[in-house]
C-alpha cells in the first residue's frame, strides 16, 4: 500500500491528523484551479465547500484515479455550483483565442530550432540553489499565463484531468484546450529557456 493509499484510508476512519495532511496538501492547490473560473475571491469558498464534499464522500473513493484528481473534480464542480448561484463568473471573453506562439522566433520556417534550448545542468551547489530559484520563477510564471491558458494547464498537469474534463469545466472545444494547453507550455518553455540563459526570472 503506498503512502497516498494508506493516507486515505486513516481519512475514510476518520483520523483528523491524516484530514488535516490532506488539506495542507491540497488546500492550495484547489484555490488555484477554481481561482480562473470564480476569481480570486470566491475561490477560497469553493475549497472550502469542496472539502465538506469531498470528506462526506470519502468512504466512496476507491483509488481509481489520485486523491488529487478526484479532489479536482469535485472542486470545479463546486465552481460552476457558485458561478450558477451568484453570476460572479469572471468574464471568459477571448478565452479559447489563438494569441500565437510566444517561441516563434526561436523556429526557422522549415520547424527546426534556429535558436536552440539551452542545456541545463544541476551538478553543483551553486546549480541547486538556482534549481530553487527556479522553482519560484516557475509559480510566478504560472500565475501571469492569460487565465483560460492558467486554468487549462493547472487542470491538466496539476489535476490530471482529461481533456473532456477540461472542456466540460471551461466551456470550450477539446480542441481549444489542447491549443490552450500547448501555448501555455510555450509560454512556461520561453520562461525556463530565459531564465537558463540570463539566470534571471
Amino acid at each position: 500500500m503506498d503512502e497516498e493509499q494508506e493516507l486515505v484510508r486513516r481519512v475514510q476512519q476518520g483520523d483528523t491528523v491524516a484530514c488535516e495532511a490532506v488539506i495542507q496538501a491540497h488546500h492550495r492547490f484547489l484555490i488555484a484551479m477554481a481561482a480562473p473560473l470564480v476569481g480570486q475571491a470566491s475561490a477560497e469558498d469553493v475549497a472550502q465547500e469542496t472539502w465538506l464534499k469531498a470528506f462526506a464522500a470519502i468512504h466512496r473513493f476507491e483509488g481509481r484515479s489520485r486523491l488529487r484528481t478526484w479532489l479536482a473534480r469535485i472542486a470545479l464542480n463546486e465552481a460552476h455550483t457558485l458561478m450558477r448561484k451568484s453570476r460572479r463568473e469572471i468574464s471568459l471573453e477571448g478565452w479559447g483565442a489563438d494569441p500565437g506562439s510566444p517561441i516563434d522566433t526561436r523556429f526557422s520556417e522549415r520547424g527546426t530550432w534556429s535558436i536552440p534550448s539551452a542545456e541545463w545542468h544541476h551538478d553543483t551547489p551553486e546549480a541547486l540553489l538556482t534549481e530553487a530559484e527556479l522553482h519560484e520563477c516557475i509559480r510566478k510564471h504560472l500565475h501571469r499565463l492569460p487565465g483560460d491558458q492558467q486554468a487549462v494547464v493547472m487542470m491538466r498537469e496539476l489535476g490530471g484531468l482529461e481533456f473532456a474534463e477540461i472542456a466540460q469545466a471551461t466551456g470550450l472545444s477539446e480542441g481549444n484546450v489542447r491549443v490552450l494547453l500547448h501555448r501555455g507550455r510555450q509560454r512556461m518553455h520561453a520562461m525556463l529557456n530565459h531564465f537558463e540563459e540570463v539566470g534571471t526570472c
